[in-house]
């Protein structure tokens, strides 16, 4: 599964991979289907030469989506569905005052060049990898002929560094209520990493915060059809080094988000993102059974 926050590792090779592949479904989805659900209009020009080259044309797109990565097609649909639903909360939190957006391993995210329109009242923070963060400079000025004015790059290790630190160097203000975006990320985590990075958050949020993550469940929760999907998936991501360490049902992340003084507020399974989101015209198939959306306010 392509993982948009891989700057959670060290590793900065693997970051650049994880991250064009997710720009790639972005791409694909916005590229070729007729309405799509999220119009991710710079992914395409953000990805590598190797996927752009794939991407540009209709039948080598549709070859790769439909039949080198056919059985993982749920995971295309989820996604696209991560990064609308993310940025629909995000407008919520915008439309009731909140001015800062901070996105934990931001990897190849466009969303600061798709509303810079919107900079005199949303800063957005992007926090990932040094290595990773320096390519992806190259590639906004490249693309989009500068930084835009309402983004700040906060390079940061997370294995290393204190994020309310590196967030302080870039004028982030702990007083004002903010909201975060953590995606693809929290399944490639022990729990014992999860709870470090919520810590770390929580010292920085002030009440009225939000943050949307998406999570995988436990294995009892996905549907025994879906098992042989949901199995699939584990072993071939494990193969390629990045093993799935972290599961969740609902109810135990409650109990940990509550811990670090994060109510929940929603919580999406795939059938509720389905019939939020999907259509006869979307082109996309069921979203994967076992990931689970989840919006959270800082209390």
């Amino acid at each position: 599964m392509a993982s948009e926050q891989s700057g959670m590792t060290s590793q900065a090779h693997r970051t650049s991979r994880t991250a064009n592949l997710a720009a790639c479904v972005r791409a694909y989805h916005c590229r070729w289907h007729a309405s799509p659900i999220f119009a991710d209009t710079y992914a395409y020009d953000m990805i590598s030469g190797f996927w752009r080259a794939i991407a540009r044309h209709r039948l080598s797109s549709w070859i790769t989506v439909h039949t080198v990565f056919r059985a993982f097609r749920p995971i295309h649909t989820e996604i696209v569905l991560r990064s609308r639903y993310a940025e629909d909360r995000l407008m919520d939190a915008v439309n009731t005052g909140v001015a800062q957006y901070v996105i934990l391993g931001a990897g190849l995210d466009t969303f600061s060049m798709r509303r810079d329109a919107r900079s005199e009242e949303l800063r957005i923070f992007e926090l990932d990898h040094p290595a990773t963060q320096a390519m992806k400079r190259e590639r906004v000025q490249e693309v989009y002929g500068r930084i835009p004015a309402n983004l700040e790059f906060v390079p940061i290790d997370f294995e290393t560094d204190r994020l309310d630190e590196a967030l302080a160097k870039f004028g982030f203000d702990p007083l004002k209520p903010s909201f975060f975006s953590w995606l693809g990320t929290t399944y490639y985590l022990s729990r014992d990493a999860i709870r470090e990075t919520l810590g770390r958050v929580a010292g920085v949020v002030a009440p009225g915060s939000r943050m949307v993550l998406d999570y995988k469940l436990d294995r009892d929760l996905v549907p025994e059809e879906s098992l042989p999907f949901a199995d699939k998936l584990d072993r071939f991501v494990a193969r390629r080094g990045e093993p799935m360490l972290s599961t969740f049902t609902p109810e135990e992340l409650k109990d940990v988000m509550s811990g670090f003084g994060f109510a929940e507020l929603e919580n999406l399974p795939a059938g509720e993102q389905k019939r939020r989101y999907l259509n006869e015209q979307s082109g996309l198939v069921d979203p994967a059974p076992n990931f689970s959306f989840a919006l959270y306010g800082a209390t």
